[in-house]
């Protein structure tokens, strides 16, 4: 047993020890240090190559230091204090957690109001229904529901006759107390314009309509925010991060210079403002995004002479349409949770999560139930309302941020310059803006630089899409006593490699039989298993099944196969060498046992090999670096899919 005396030395010596651990440190390396030792890993290649462009037109580095940001921004904003980077509220959501705004349907008023009682039991904070649900009488639709406890969030969606009044009255008949009611009854009638490309000839008589009804509205029910400002319409017709905020500050200071005009105050128009922002896949941007918006919507009230506390910027975020897709739907549940967690992550006050199968076109509650639940999860499990301003002092988020920022800043004084957002659009030089991010976007996805999995990488060939009905589709109506201009229809990065595929199986349904692709592999298994692989996932992408030999080791196997399979296209697969010994005399073997067919190589070639090849018979050769959308399509002309 240890004496007293020994217990202490040993204590003494433990001690000494930690603290010669305490005075211990990495060891200091600077960041050219650190470049050094990442280009020496590159096996001769800069460090540029490690530098990302986003669409945004913002260059992303490989790492972010303290030195990455500007002087002077190092942590020195706060939440809840000017220009509200970090949040509106100090407390960020432990004081006021943002509400779960999921949108209830319903086949009648009652059933989407019953549907409603049942969601508010179910974790719901808020009373969300889509504009369509509101009918000729909202009546049936709000009737028993806990206006005067639970927070509304309508988008009335006008772009005609506004729908504002017509709620209010109904809250009067049921008998609602208009100073209890809280939350968002609101519209965007210029991003609505733009989507439909219908415009009113009469601006001024439109809003002095609508106005009109904003003011009332403030009369009856003060604590309903009644101007939407939807961004998000933008984002989904294919804008970048940096057009959609620059569209919508632009809309919002058009609203705010012609509310004024029809006798609001400027501090009367920002409190009822309540900003719409799409939030996709790209993480950290859409949390710069919101922290570059909040900022942004701040300075503006410099360029009106007031206080920065009437620009508190109130967000809804919504989840991506233009992420969604409509094979592998149930990707569509992980893709949301990534963008309702950015959007946490960023700062809101209201969220949106798309159901995972809303292109069906058909309600399901499941996977209305998947959407609400995804937003609990979120608050109540991760905790994520426990930490104000997660991503604040990120050197990566701060200094995206103030890039945001910046671009946005000169993107939103060109929209001025050319008259505001109205006149932009009735040139249409924001359409022409928007067009040209989203035909890169279609560009990168069909040489699959972007991955959508379940789409263009990773498809499901069982899966069949003919089942479903597509609910994305544009359905404005052009309109009496409104002039026409480019509209910016919603659009979806899958929407090609879909049609290719619904093509596919359109073809299958009528003829009883996938259109089939078949796969000449030669030499050994190692030898052509990885090109043979990557074209069965190519194929599999447009809806083309594959039909493939084991290895042709002769001449006569090809004929054989050839022969058997007896289809319109082939394609060779195997290594280099197998190809500079044997690939010309099987495209001419397989040409000759079956004239007219089309063959195809696997891999690049040097551009003496491929001539060579292209004189055989071979008409083209397929790799990472082809468009798989034009290929796809190629095929399936070949195949006689029409």
């Amino acid at each position: 047993m240890l004496s007293e005396r020994s217990i202490r030395i040993k204590r003494k010596r433990l001690q000494m020890k930690l603290d010669e651990i305490k005075l211990l440190s990495f060891p200091e390396y600077s960041l050219e240090d650190w470049k050094k030792a990442a280009e020496s890993s590159l096996k001769g290649k800069t460090i540029d190559k490690l530098r990302t462009n986003t669409y945004e037109g913002i260059e992303l580095e490989p790492l972010y230091t303290a030195e990455s940001l500007p002087e002077g921004n190092g942590g020195q904003e706060f939440p809840g204090f000017s220009p509200y980077t970090r949040g509106i509220d100090v407390t960020g959501y432990r004081e006021k957690p943002w509400l779960i705004c999921q949108p209830v349907y319903g086949t009648s008023a009652e059933d989407a109001n019953q549907n409603m009682q049942t969601a508010l039991a179910r974790g719901q904070n808020a009373i969300c229904f889509p504009a369509a649900m509101l009918g000729d009488s909202p009546e049936k639709l709000l009737q028993d529901l806990p206006l005067h406890e639970v927070p509304v969030f309508i988008d009335l969606a006008g772009d005609g006759v506004s729908s504002l009044p017509l709620v209010i009255e109904s809250l009067k008949k049921l008998k609602f107390e208009g100073q209890l009611v809280k939350g968002v009854l609101a519209e965007d009638p210029v991003a609505e314009w733009a989507a439909s490309g219908n415009v009113p000839t009469d601006i001024d008589k439109y809003f002095k309509s609508w106005f009109s009804g904003i003011r009332r509205a403030k009369e009856d029910c003060p604590g309903v925010k009644t101007i939407l400002v939807k961004a998000s319409n933008y984002h989904n017709g294919g804008a970048n991060a940096v057009q959609e905020l620059a569209y919508g500050l632009a809309e919002a200071v058009f609203y705010l210079d012609e509310g004024q005009k029809n006798g609001l105050s400027l501090e009367e128009l920002t409190e009822k403002i309540v900003f719409s922002f799409a939030i996709d896949s790209n993480y950290f941007m859409n949390i710069a995004k919101l922290r570059a918006a909040r900022r942004l919507w701040a300075l503006i009230s410099e360029a009106y002479g007031v206080s920065s506390d009437y620009f508190k910027m109130h967000i809804h975020a919504v989840t991506s349409g233009i992420t969604e897709t409509l094979y592998d739907k149930h990707v569509n549940i992980l893709r949301t949770a990534n963008q309702a967690f950015a959007a946490a992550v960023g700062g809101i006050q209201y969220l949106q999560i798309h159901p995972f199968d809303r292109l069906n076109g058909k309600r399901n509650e499941f996977s209305e139930r998947l959407a609400r639940n995804t937003q609990l999860i979120l608050r109540e499990e991760s905790h994520v309302p426990a930490v104000t301003d997660p991503a604040g002092g990120s050197f990566y988020v701060e200094k995206l941020t103030d890039d945001i920022t910046e671009a946005v800043w000169d993107k939103f004084l060109k929209i001025a310059r050319q008259g505001g957002i109205l006149d932009a659009l009735k040139k249409g030089a924001i359409q022409s803006e928007v067009a040209s991010v989203f035909i890169q976007m279609q560009k990168n996805a069909a040489y699959r630089k972007q991955s959508i999995i379940g789409t263009n990488v990773y498809p499901n060939p069982a899966e069949n899409g003919q089942q479903f009905v597509k609910g994305m589709e544009n359905q404005h109506e052009s309109k009496t006593d409104f002039v026409e201009i480019v509209p910016i229809p919603t659009r979806r990065v899958a929407e090609d490699f879909e049609h290719i595929r619904l093509r596919a199986e359109a073809h299958a349904a009528g003829s009883g039989a996938a259109p089939k692709l078949g796969l000449v592999n030669i030499g050994e298994l190692k030898a052509y298993k990885q090109r043979a692989d990557f074209i069965k996932g190519l194929a599999a992408a447009g809806g083309i099944g594959t039909v493939d030999t084991q290895g042709c080791s002769t001449l006569e196997d090809v004929r054989a196969f050839v022969a058997e399979t007896n289809l319109k296209t082939y394609c060779i697969c195997g290594s280099d060498s197998d190809y500079a010994e044997q690939a010309k005399s099987i495209a001419i073997a397989a040409i000759e046992c079956l004239p007219g067919v089309n063959i195809y190589l696997a891999g690049k070639q040097g551009a003496e090999l491929e001539d060579a090849l292209k004189q055989a018979g071979v008409k083209g050769f397929i790799h990472v670096k082809t468009n798989a959308v034009e290929i796809l399509s190629q095929l399936l002309t070949e195949l006689e899919v029409n």
